[in-house]
């Protein structure tokens, strides 16, 4: 575990084992999906392991896939810890959407990793980033997944869609006791508008707009003056509106969207399959997360604990979304929350490693 720690956050020590360390093998290889498309996956081979325990970590909604930095950190530290770790794509999250199809592909992955003769098959851990964590949580109500992960872990995710979704215009949130006001990262508000454009009541030329909201999450806007340029004058309105309005138009225009997506959000809610849920959880969620706000973790516990569900959670205030935020607390401080974490991530692979 402190191998685990040690590599995922940057300190001098990591740094410095990195000299002694041979690297993991990292191997370029695949899973097919129902519909039969063959998707890359990338795995991470601890050394000199056989039938070694396994880690899948599901991304969250990025062009990068499996080729998140952050992501590939975390599999090159468990791999030195003897973990085998996969990387899988999930292609529409890769395309910045978040769709019920992503369930069935998490589920392809799954069943891809469980036959392979190199891990256990009793030893399997799985972890969903983002948008990702509420997604496989429901993955795993699928009679398909009856040999469930020994460990089902989420992180950073949603406990009601359409509160995460409003967060990210408005920055509003609330643990059901508390309020809070953030100022919400501006890719939640692109990723909104990228997905559900077409519910606008006149939403101009959605394949101009999304090809520029895409850009701004894929290239960093690299191509975006050059689209702008060429597009008609209500799609530069639209795209001004998104990117950078905070007015009471923008949040009407949400709102106007969320009152025709609702059929859509809610099944893919843990609010709505609460319920179903019989099995362990382990949730973490970074504080100071601008993207989905810590607050919807807090509830997700909440309303397990109160049906008597075992569930287990981690709030980091080192942590962000993805990344890690400076660390106001010393040295002192800092040491404490290390090993807060690290004692948490030794009881959620615990029953893998």
């Amino acid at each position: 575990m402190l191998t685990i720690v040690l590599n995922v956050v940057p300190n001098p020590v990591g740094r410095l084992l990195t000299l002694f360390r041979r690297e993991p093998a990292v191997e370029t290889s695949s899973y097919t999906t129902t519909e039969g498309e063959t998707v890359p996956m990338r795995i991470y081979h601890p050394e000199k392991l056989k039938n070694a325990p396994a880690l899948i970590l599901y991304p969250g909604i990025t062009p990068a896939a499996e080729e998140h930095e952050a992501v590939n950190m975390l599999a090159r530290a468990t791999a030195l810890a003897g973990v085998r770790t996969f990387l899988p794509r999930i292609p529409d999250m890769k395309e910045v959407l978040v769709r019920e199809e992503s369930i069935e592909h998490m589920i392809n992955v799954y069943e891809a990793v469980e036959i392979r003769e190199d891990i256990d098959k009793d030893r399997i851990a799985c972890v969903g980033m983002s948008f990702g964590g509420s997604l496989f949580i429901k993955a795993c109500l699928d009679e398909r997944l009856k040999n469930r992960p020994a460990s089902v872990i989420s992180y950073g995710s949603y406990f009601d869609f359409k509160e995460a979704l409003q967060f990210a215009i408005t920055g509003r949130c609330s643990d059901g006791k508390k309020e809070y006001v953030f100022e919400p990262h501006n890719w939640g508000r692109i990723v909104f508008f990228h997905n559900y454009l077409e519910y606008l009541d006149n939403p101009c030329n959605p394949e101009n707009v999304r090809a520029y909201l895409l850009d701004q999450v894929a290239n960093d806007g690299e191509n975006g003056d050059e689209l702008y340029a060429a597009f008609p004058e209500e799609d530069k309105i639209l795209i001004d509106k998104i990117v950078s309005d905070q007015s009471k138009e923008v949040v009407e225009m949400v709102q106007q969207v969320m009152d025709k997506i609702e059929n859509i959000l809610l099944p893919l809610s843990p609010i709505q399959f609460l319920d179903e849920i019989d099995f362990p959880l382990y949730l973490m969620h970074g504080a100071s997360d601008t993207m989905i706000p810590f607050t919807e973790t807090v509830r997700f516990r909440r309303a397990l604990e109160e049906r008597g569900k075992e569930v287990h959670t981690f709030i980091s205030t080192l942590y962000a979304h993805s990344e890690i935020e400076g660390y106001g607390k010393g040295p002192l401080g800092l040491i404490s929350e290390l090993w807060r974490m690290g004692r948490f991530m030794q009881d959620m692979l615990r029953p893998v490693l």
